[in-house]
């Protein structure tokens, strides 16, 4: 039976973020695990992404906003409805340009990065960097999920 693997560094990072600023979402109220299945059809439908601290956070958190403060927000996109837009599986998985959109952050002016899983380099836990979602162009980074989640909690957001 396929399961998800419990990844304690998210856990944690999860509720540093929830401490530290404030989200709307899914699940703020961290009821444990109420997106298992949902994360379960993910990696059976894309598994390229059976990354396990991504997969973990969404069968923990689904979607997930955050007020970064002065204006910047980031957006985790989920496996729910919880508003439209937000859910992956309402999108082929990958787009067609072989992206899979995993969050954004947008600041004040409404400037907004990109972070997506590229199709071809299956279960590897590095996120690209795109200005444009649908027309690329796309960078590689040197960024994990975990890295990601680790720089917005340490304000560093605009180096990521």
């Amino acid at each position: 039976m396929d399961t998800i693997k419990k990844v304690e560094r998210v856990e944690v990072l999860i509720a540093k973020l929830l401490e530290k600023y404030a989200a709307e979402g899914s699940n703020i109220n961290r009821i444990p695990s109420p997106f298992i299945q949902e994360a379960l059809r993910l990696k059976d439908t894309a598994p390229f992404l059976d990354i396990d601290s991504y997969v973990y956070f969404l069968s923990e958190m689904s979607v997930l906003i955050l007020d970064l403060g002065d204006g910047v927000y980031a957006t985790f996109y989920g496996l729910d409805d919880w508003e439209e837009g937000l859910n992956i599986f309402d999108y082929p998985i990958p787009e067609e340009n072989g992206f899979h959109l995993v969050l954004d952050i947008c600041n004040a002016d409404g400037a907004i990065t990109y972070f997506s899983y590229n199709s071809e380099n299956d279960n590897e836990d590095i996120l690209w960097i795109s200005t444009n979602v649908e027309d690329g162009p796309y960078t590689k980074s040197d960024l994990s999920f975990v890295d990601v989640l680790q720089s917005i909690y340490d304000n560093n957001w605009n180096v990521v």
